[in-house]
């Protein structure tokens, strides 16, 4: 039977732990290296698409779309004019007054980049069909809303808004942008995410140092045996 010598034998293994230790070390580099763009990317600095994509700022002096007085995309003389050009709809409920307040507020929202695009508002479908039975009774052109449209996605259509059908989506406007609670929620779960991504970013680079020590300190045996 052949024989292999002992220290032939040593430095095949060796060479193999060396391989098994480099190539780890560059999929490891890869995967935390795709991890910090997906991060970064997640988490883009709001800005206003609606008013040629400039920062929001404080604005405490809204007297309309309150919540949004802490960073706010829309100043008071924008806001009041956008409004001003709006009209009423007769016989609108207070329900349905605050559907289409909210919604007309979402030129003061730092997330419109999200739901602005193009030009063009994009509403949850959701959103429409709450806001289509607030307003079923209202008036449009002397005939209720329920009679001139089906339902949510015609009524929100006729306004020239485009539709999501993703329930909520972050990239269609709901409610979660156009309440104060959600507001601070998000502001809340924003800081979690934060946390959370940096402590991931913390711990993935020591269990890799630590593996890699350990690999050295094989390669070192091998050596010294």
């Amino acid at each position: 039977m052949l024989s292999i010598p002992l220290r032939t034998s040593q430095e095949f293994l060796l060479t193999l732990v060396f391989l098994f230790c480099f190539v780890f070390s560059s999929i490891s580099t890869t995967n935390n290296s795709l991890y910090t763009v997906s991060i970064s990317t997640s988490n883009t600095a709001p800005y206003c698409s609606f008013f040629s994509n400039r920062a929001p700022s404080p604005q405490p002096g809204l007297t309309n779309c309150t919540w949004f007085q802490e960073n706010s995309c829309c100043r008071e003389n924008e806001v009041r004019h956008i409004f001003s050009q709006v009209r009423p709809l007769i016989g609108s409920s207070a329900e349905c007054s605050q559907f289409l307040n909210i919604l007309m507020c979402y030129v003061c929202s730092p997330w419109q980049y999200r739901f602005y695009r193009s030009e063009r508002l994009h509403v949850c479908l959701s959103y429409c069909d709450r806001m289509y039975t607030a307003c079923a009774t209202a008036l449009m052109k002397g005939i209720p809303v329920s009679e001139l449209y089906a339902n949510g996605r015609e009524f929100c259509l006729s306004r020239r808004f485009e539709i999501s059908d993703v329930h909520n989506s972050s990239s269609c406007f709901s409610d979660d942008y156009g309440s104060s609670i959600s507001l601070k929620e998000r502001k809340k779960q924003m800081k979690i995410n934060n946390r959370n991504a940096s402590s991931t970013n913390i711990e993935r680079p020591n269990l890799i140092k630590l593996f890699l020590v350990i690999c050295l300190a094989a390669m070192l045996s091998f050596i010294l045996c």
